[in-house]
């Protein structure tokens, strides 16, 4: 369903996208058996014609950063969820993903987001739109990704993006790896700042990630069978999925386990509807990944498929010069259970750019 905007007067289309939230949530599971699995909700205002890529190792990416742009080629192949930054333009983002090594990463929204004034000296740029691949094939573990961004070397390019250019890319990014090691990365008043950590288990939206665990320490001390926040809200989201988390058995059964994480992640998604303009930083689900890091498994749920999809890693070909495959999975109802199949030869992607 994409949101009629050319229905809505000039001023609510502006309200709505000039103070818009990427509503998402993430979690990540660990259990008995090296079993770690991180699952992710997108809720946004607008379909993103979202695919699922491939990219194997070799590939030449360019981080459309403008001035000083990075550019690199891919170490590991990844399988990343891109889509289009503007329901009306090209495939120019990549939202989530996971590589070949079980390193996955999750974009999400984070409005006290400000990456600081662009460097006068050569610095490398690189869009807010790459910064997932970017990590997905460069690195292997969480502690690569941190000892590699420790001194922000690199300078993450903010471009407004949607409909007319309206929305500010407040961003921050969270990966965990095969071993259940986290980090957070946020950039606050132009600074980096990282959390790092098997513990940084959940990360949803505002405020900034100190504050989140602050408010979560309170509700740490409530009896939560009896008395958990239910709204939409971020701060809600974050209290109840750390809490139902902790609640989800120890399994060794990967079905069981996947299904748990799942379950997490419908409840602190927002039910589909229409666009509310008085709180116009809360948004419908549109779709949800889980990420089996262990067996290298990825599912994709869209919110108005009946079905779950997904790819098996160890069944792919990430050798060098296999090339980029794609898949469409939203308005793509027909697919069910493993897509590996279904992957078709795909054109790179050029990624927003200033």
């Amino acid at each position: 369903m994409k949101f009629p905007l050319r229905f809505l007067s000039p001023f609510l289309a502006a309200l709505m996208f000039a103070n818009t939230a990427q509503a998402c949530s993430r979690v990540t599971w660990l259990g008995p058996e090296h079993q770690v699995i991180t699952g992710r909700s997108m809720d946004w205002i607008y379909a993103f014609n979202t695919h699922i890529y491939v990219f194997p190792r070799g590939i030449d990416f360019n981080g459309a950063g403008g001035k000083n742009s990075l550019s690199w080629v891919s170490k590991y192949g990844t399988v990343s969820i891109a889509g289009s930054s503007d329901p009306q333009g090209p495939i120019d983002v990549i939202f989530d993903g996971i590589n070949e090594k079980g390193l996955v990463a999750n974009l999400l929204y984070l409005g006290e987001t400000d990456f600081g004034q662009a460097p006068a000296n050569d610095k490398p740029r690189l869009s807010f739109a790459a910064w997932t691949q970017y990590v997905l094939s460069n690195y292997a573990t969480v502690t690569e990704v941190v000892d590699a961004f420790q001194n922000n070397p690199i300078y993450i390019v903010p471009i407004m993006f949607g409909p007319g250019k309206k929305v500010p890319p407040t961003v921050h990014l969270s990966i965990s790896d095969s071993s259940g090691d986290s980090a957070i990365f946020e950039f606050i008043k132009g600074k980096l700042v990282i959390h790092h950590g098997r513990q940084y288990q959940v990360m949803t939206n505002s405020p900034a990630y100190s504050e989140q665990l602050t408010l979560n320490d309170y509700w740490k001390k409530q009896d939560g069978s009896k008395n958990l926040p239910g709204s939409h809200q971020s701060e809600d989201r974050f209290v109840r999925a750390s809490y139902y988390l902790s609640k989800l058995p120890q399994t060794t059964d990967n079905r069981k386990a996947v299904a748990g994480v799942l379950s997490v992640m419908r409840d602190v998604s927002v039910p589909w509807g229409q666009a509310d303009p008085t709180h116009p930083n809360l948004a419908p689900t549109y779709w949800r990944t889980v990420a089996d890091q262990k067996n290298l498994l990825y599912f994709f749920e869209s919110t108005l498929s009946p079905n779950i999809i997904w790819v098996n890693l160890h069944k792919l070909s990430f050798e060098p010069g296999s090339g980029i495959r794609s898949l469409k999975v939203e308005d793509n109802y027909s697919l069910v259970g493993n897509v590996d199949k279904d992957l078709k030869s795909g054109k790179a992607l050029n990624f927003l750019a200033p």
